[in-house]
């Protein structure tokens, strides 16, 4: 999926909206990343593979647009929280596909 096909996909889905991320990183996955991704790998899911909140669709300072989502198939390990801040960027990663599953309430767009 193309920078230009999320960004059309996300196209009035307002903040807060429950979404399904495949996506392989660009890059090799830090340590931190690897500890943090514990509980999916216990739980047999897809490193792949993330749900959660959709927080923010954005610009970089180098001009590509990225999607944060407030995972759930990751923990934070400075609060131990069961949910943690993904970001992705089709430019660096691939982004195999985004669903939208489901809408909030009510909320602004992003």
């Amino acid at each position: 999926m193309t920078e230009r096909e999320m960004l059309d996909k996300l196209n009035g889905v307002p903040q807060g909206a429950k979404v399904f991320v495949s996506y392989l990183a660009g890059r090799k996955p830090t340590a931190r990343a690897i500890r943090e991704a514990e509980r999916a790998r216990r739980e047999g899911l897809a490193m792949r593979h993330f749900t959660g909140t959709l927080t923010e669709v954005r610009t970089t300072k180098k001009g590509e647009a990225i999607m944060t989502v407030l995972a759930d198939v990751r923990d934070n390990e400075q609060t131990g929280a069961h949910e943690h801040f993904r970001s992705f960027n089709p430019s660096l990663g691939q982004l195999l596909h985004v669903e939208v599953l489901e809408l909030p309430a009510t909320g602004g767009s992003v």
